[in-house]
């Protein structure tokens, strides 16, 4: 290692100082953190940052050993509440872009997932997150749950780089995880990048946004059977590549006087003016951002998984990804790739300890989890720099624990 290199840990505090020193497009104030104080803007952040999943006051013992520089709880949180959650936010991107070099698949690609995870901080009437009913909590003896908050994170992870790329948080009863997800790729702005992404992102208004969005890839898992698209429920139960045009409309009156005549013209249910004063609540309006009329391309393969209960199941992936550079055979590794984002979710929420939160207040609830999304870009650097030696004949690679890096990580990274 180089003498000019710098540590990720290093580079983290770079970001630091270069958010500090325009701490005012991040405060509630203007005059906030411009008196000298022992727990300054800088401080307040790596505290935050360096948050596990223990008590309040457990966690301030353990950033700061020194009884003389030690803050109370009511300290800290009063300079916490100076800040606006943006600032951590801008941490993320900064740091994100101070990585030089990144991993590439082809060496021309970075590949990206798209999925969402809840987390449950702890119940406040007022919050946004707080539930508006019981749904998904069962019941005991017939008593009603006690109320409880849920906030939905919709993420886009780097897979190589094993980093998280971008964070969109939302209340669990308001969720729309498609529109979470285009807003981070028409943000994206990385070069050439292919990104990942589960049933429940598919649909053509997804399709065509990714088909227009500059440099983007996409694999979007959907439907092979009933409730999917009709032209793709009817391929025969083999192995297809096929290139596929779908044509949708908006316009009820033309799809009623067409629809006979071309059973697979698909009609979008997204008015663009709204007579009815009230909806039916079964009417569903779907987002729709283009012309009323449009021709949407996309390439279609489909493909047999193994089961154990030895029935014939089969996955349809939808893409525009070129059949030559990604025959069949690449598009099942690379869909493959996506699960590495849930592993990333249990190293997230147990290794780092993002279950835990320290406040009920929503901008200290949106701090503390872009915070742990930074520390975990910082652990899986810190881990991307080092070399692991490995022992021939072995059944398996040795790799770095996850969980034990995190707990390095942050022993060395204090005041």
């Amino acid at each position: 290692m180089s003498k000019n290199h710098k540590t990720p840990l290093e580079m983290l505090d770079d970001v630091i100082e270069e958010a500090v020193l325009h701490i005012n497009d991040f405060t509630n104030k203007p005059t906030d953190f411009t008196r000298n104080r022992k727990l300054n803007a800088q401080k307040t952040i790596k505290t935050t940052l360096n948050m596990q999943g223990n008590s309040l006051n457990t966690e301030l013992i353990d950033a700061f050993p020194d009884i003389n520089e030690r803050m109370t709880a009511s300290a800290y949180e009063q300079a916490k509440g100076k800040l606006k959650p943006d600032i951590f936010q801008y941490i993320l991107q900064k740091y994100n872009e101070s990585l030089k070099e990144y991993k590439k698949i082809n060496n021309v690609y970075r590949v990206f997932a798209i999925d969402g995870s809840d987390f449950n901080p702890p119940y406040n009437a007022n919050s946004e997150y707080a539930m508006k009913s019981s749904i998904g909590r069962p019941k005991r003896n017939g008593e009603e749950c006690k109320p409880y908050s849920l906030v939905h994170a919709n993420l886009l992870f780097d897979i190589e780089n094993r980093t998280y790329q971008d964070c969109i948080l939302q209340p669990k009863s308001e969720t729309n995880e498609r529109d979470a997800a285009l807003d981070m790729l028409k943000q994206l702005d990385v070069g050439k990048y292919i990104v990942i992404m589960d049933r429940g992102y598919d649909g053509f208004n997804m399709i065509e946004n990714c088909n227009r969005i500059k440099n983007c890839n996409y694999v979007i898992r959907t439907k092979s059977g009933a409730g999917g698209i009709k032209e793709i429920s009817e391929l025969p139960d083999r192995e297809c590549d096929v290139n596929m045009e779908f044509e949708v409309v908006t316009s009820n009156k033309y799809y009623v006087d067409n629809h006979k005549n071309n059973p697979y013209l698909h009609l979008i249910n997204s008015p663009k003016k709204h007579h009815k004063k009230y909806n039916s609540p079964n009417t569903k309006n779907q987002r729709w951002d283009f012309e009323w009329r449009c021709k949407i391309k996309c390439r279609v393969v489909k493909f047999r998984i193994s089961d154990d209960s030895g029935k014939d199941n089969w996955e349809v992936l939808v893409t525009n990804l070129n059949k030559k550079e990604f025959p069949i055979e690449k598009m099942k590794e690379l869909y493959h790739k996506r699960w590495d984002i849930e592993t990333s979710f249990r190293d997230l929420k147990y290794s780092l300890g993002a279950i835990q939160f320290h406040s009920k207040k929503d901008n200290f609830i949106k701090m503390e989890l872009l915070a742990h999304l930074i520390m975990f870009n910082v652990v899986s650097r810190n881990i991307s720099e080092i070399k692991v030696p490995q022992q021939r004949n072995n059944i398996y690679n040795y790799a770095i624990s996850f969980k034990e890096a995190c707990t390095l990580t942050r022993k060395y990274y204090r005041f």
